[in-house]
């Protein structure tokens, strides 16, 4: 196997990595360090290796590797040729239908549901790599655009209350206020630290990172993709034995 995450056996599997909050210009940054002057210079703004396999703060080998095989292969259409470069197995064969290679797939059942599952998988991760390798501008537009200029210096100031947690906070103090109002009980409601809440959402509610604009739809981006590439990886595992789905024909991650 190439040099990757190994798992220890297959009841104890890899778990999927979360998203990553990682911003386009601080990759940028730790980009440039590694490029040779003689390198055609990274228009991207960011490194997808970065974005896509790191885990614990490692790039991993097998992701690095199938990255450069899909972005190689694709030149020089790009994005609507990652499908073709990847070459994932046939759904038919993931779903039973034929042909039937491990036990595993003999018992896949409602095979029609199975193939739009399998379908639709397969064309999120081919377009979601995709747009990471290709589609730099179609990545960055997830991002807030607020500007810094345009964002209140509360959002930003050491020590602010105004992080991502705080909607969270504003939403537990408001059901445990009604719930103290209609049962009568407190049930744990701290009606002074909600007050503290209550009081910085009010003055937090414009900052990026309480919007839904502030890099939530770029977080669930990446990390999703980040998710799909490692349950694929493991899934493909040859290790899973009976349980191991079809691999591809094209670029593989094994």
């Amino acid at each position: 196997l190439k040099a990757g995450v190994e798992p220890r056996s297959i009841s104890k599997p890899i778990q999927p990595l979360k998203a990553m909050r990682v911003s386009v210009s601080t990759v940028a940054l730790i980009a440039g360090k590694s490029q040779g002057p003689l390198e055609s210079p990274n228009l991207t703004g960011y490194d997808p290796k970065i974005l896509l396999c790191s885990h614990n703060g490692t790039v991993q080998g097998w992701c690095a590797d199938w990255l450069d095989c899909i972005k190689a292969k694709s030149a020089p259409d790009g994005m609507t040729k990652v499908m073709q470069a990847w070459k994932p197995a046939d759904c038919k064969e993931f779903c039973g239908v034929y042909p039937v290679t491990t036990t595993l797939l003999q018992t896949r059942a409602e095979p029609t549901a199975c193939l739009n599952k399998c379908s639709g998988f397969q064309t999120n991760l081919a377009d979601c790599v995709g747009t990471i390798l290709f589609e730099p501008g179609k990545l960055s537009a997830m991002q807030s655009k607020k500007s810094a200029a345009a964002v209140d210096p509360i959002c930003t100031q050491k020590n602010t209350a105004c992080l991502p947690d705080l909607t969270d906070k504003y939403q537990q103090c408001v059901l445990s206020a009604s719930r103290k109002k209609l049962q009568k009980k407190d049930h744990g409601h701290d009606e002074e630290a909600c007050k503290t809440v209550k009081s910085d959402y009010e003055d937090c509610k414009s900052c990026p990172a309480l919007s839904a604009a502030g890099g939530s739809k770029y977080t669930a981006f990446v990390g999703g993709c980040i998710d799909q590439l490692n349950a694929y990886w493991q899934a493909t595992h040859p290790n899973a034995k009976e349980a191991k789905i079809p691999g591809a024909a094209g670029c593989q991650v094994h």
